[in-house]
C-alpha cells in the first residue's frame, strides 16, 4: 500500500546516558514532521528549490542549521547581512505557510537516571516510542496510512533507530497495539536517507528541531528562550504546526517531555 503521509525525523543530541549537565549532553530530542508524501515531493520541494536559487544561485545545496549559523561552506555568502535577512524572511514564510504537522519529544537524561534508579530506558527507544505513538494516533484520526524516514546519522545510530522502529511494529507499545501500528504503517522498515539526497522535508526538520527542543526545555526549566530567530520559528509552530488535542492543547500531543 502506498503511504499517503511520511514522518520525517531529525535528532538533536545523543543517546549516551552518561550525560553531563551541559545542554549538549543532557538532552536528546526527536522531532517528526508529518507531511503528505506527494506534497513533500512536489510543491514543497519546489518552493525550497526556488528559495535556494534566489539566495545561493543553485538548488543543489543542502540546508543545515548549524553550518548556516556559523556560515561555514557552502554558506559563506551569508556574511552579507542583506542576504542573510532575506533568507530569514523566506525561511519563516516557508515554515509558516507550508502544509505539515510537528511532534517533538525531549528527554532529560539526567532526570531520567535520577528518577529510575533500577529501570532505565534507552533514550533513543524511549523517545521514538513517544514520537511514534503520537504519529500513529494522528494517522488513525486522519484515517490514513504512512511511513517513516530519518536522516542517516552513522551506522550505529541508524541501526539503533531501525531496530527500535521494527520492534514497535512487531510488538506495539504499552499504549498502542501492534495491530494498530501495522494497520497505520505501510512498512516494517524505517527508511534512512543520506543528507546528500537533498530531501526538502528532512531539511525542514533539521531547521526546526533545535528551536523546538530548546523551547520545550526552557518551558520545563522555567527560563526564557534567548535565540531570536529560533523564537520566531517556535511561535509559528505553536500557532499552527504542532499536533494538538481537539481542545487545542499542544503539551502531550505535539510536544512531549520525558523524565
Amino acid at each position: 500500500m502506498e503511504p499517503k503521509y511520511r514522518l520525517f525525523i531529525d535528532e538533536v543530541g545523543h543517546s549516551n546516558l552518561r550525560a553531563t549537565e551541559h545542554p549538549n549532553e543532557q538532552y536528546l530530542s526527536l522531532t517528526g514532521v508529518i507531511m503528505p508524501l506527494a506534497y513533500a515531493r512536489g510543491t514543497f520541494a519546489e518552493r525550497l528549490d526556488a528559495m535556494k536559487r534566489e539566495i545561493f544561485t543553485t538548488s543543489n545545496i543542502v540546508l543545515h542549521r548549524t553550518d548556516m549559523i556559523y556560515r561555514r561552506p557552502p554558506f559563506e555568502c551569508l556574511h552579507d547581512e542583506i542576504l542573510q535577512s532575506r533568507l530569514d524572511q523566506l525561511l519563516l514564510d516557508w515554515i509558516a505557510t507550508s502544509t505539515y504537522r510537528v511532534i517533538t519529544v525531549v528527554i532529560d537524561k539526567i532526570d531520567h537516571k535520577k528518577r529510575y534508579l533500577v529501570w532505565q530506558a534507552h533514550p533513543y527507544h524511549y523517545c521514538l516510542i513517544a514520537l511514534m505513538e503520537r504519529y500513529v494516533m494522528w494517522l488513525k484520526k486522519a484515517k490514513a496510512v504512512g511511513d517513516v524516514m530519518a536522516e542517516s546519522r552513522g551506522k550505529k545510530d541508524n541501526r539503533m533507530l531501525m531496530e527500535s522502529y521494527e520492534r514497535m511494529f512487531r510488538r506495539g507499545t504499552d499504549y498502542i497495539s501492534a495491530n494498530l501500528f501495522q494497520q497505520s504503517l505501510t512498512t516494517r522498515k524505517l527508511k534512512i536517507e543520506d543528507k546528500r539526497a537533498n530531501n526538502a522535508a528532512l531539511q525542514l526538520a533539521d531547521l526546526i528541531a533545535n528551536p523546538s527542543m530548546r523551547s520545550i526545555i526552557c518551558e520545563n526549566k522555567g527560563v526564557a528562550m534567548e535565540a531570536a530567530f529560533g523564537t520566531k520559528i517556535v511561535e509559528i509552530l505553536k500557532k499552527s504546526k504542532y499536533r494538538r488535542s481537539p481542545a487545542g492543547i499542544i503539551s502531550g500531543y505535539g510536544t512531549k517531555w520525558l523524565p
